[in-house]
């Protein structure tokens, strides 16, 4: 598998057998900056935000999924997970999806704009996790305390921080720096690659546990406009 960050918490999955997936693609009007060209085969859409849900930056022919239950889609078994925006049982900001799905033998979770530690029935419907796609900048989602207890409760291989502050975003989020202390993330990079055979089989928090920074040039303000 091959995952390229493509800014905010937007990234791009492309499997071994050239299926490619694309999780929560943003408005260039409400970030602040425009996502790399791209295509994708299958569409996930955490909630109805400006910042999460442009399904047509996935080219036509994309199949879009979007809101809890259990979905069938080119071949691949994908779980949607009702859970909420905020802390006070999506009161403040409304309802979210966690989305779970196999691909490449590898269990991902996308957690979308989490806003709450997880439920047990959360963490029992997720099930193992070998990457996770956690929110960690605070204000709208949880923060660096709550996405360590959700690491805690979730147990990853590798987690990919996202939906933190970056140089070209057009609103305040806190910065990941708060998150990362005390781990040693991989080097950041531009895209992983990942083959299940990499991740550990104890899937637990300690030394076999990865935190991933991927970079994103168009995120970083690194791309002449």
């Amino acid at each position: 598998m091959i995952v390229t960050w493509l800014g905010h918490s937007c990234f791009s999955l492309k499997s071994d057998e050239g299926l490619s997936m694309l999780l929560d693609p943003f408005h260039e009007s409400e970030v602040g900056y425009a996502m790399p060209p791209t295509r994708a085969d299958i569409v996930i859409i955490s909630h109805d935000h400006l910042d999460h849900n442009n399904v047509d930056a996935a080219g036509s022919g994309a199949e879009v999924i979007y809101g809890p239950g259990e979905y069938i889609c080119r071949g691949m078994e994908i779980l949607g997970i009702r859970s909420f925006h905020d802390a006070q049982r999506g009161k403040l900001r409304g309802i979210n999806t966690i989305f779970c799905f196999a691909l490449d033998g590898i269990r991902v979770c996308h957690l979308g704009d989490l806003g709450h530690t997880l439920s047990r029935a959360q963490v029992k419907d997720i099930g193992k996790v070998d990457l996770l796609f956690l929110p960690v900048g605070g204000r709208y989602t949880i923060d660096a305390v709550g996405a360590n207890k959700v690491m805690s409760q979730l147990h990853p291989a590798v987690t990919l921080p996202m939906h933190f502050q970056t140089r070209a975003l057009s609103f305040e989020l806190d910065r990941v720096d708060d998150f990362l202390k005390g781990k040693r993330p991989v080097k950041s990079q531009e895209r992983l690659i990942l083959a299940k055979e990499d991740l550990s089989d104890e899937g637990k928090l300690g030394d076999d546990a990865q935190v991933v920074l991927l970079s994103c040039p168009e995120a970083e303000g690194r791309v002449d406009r």
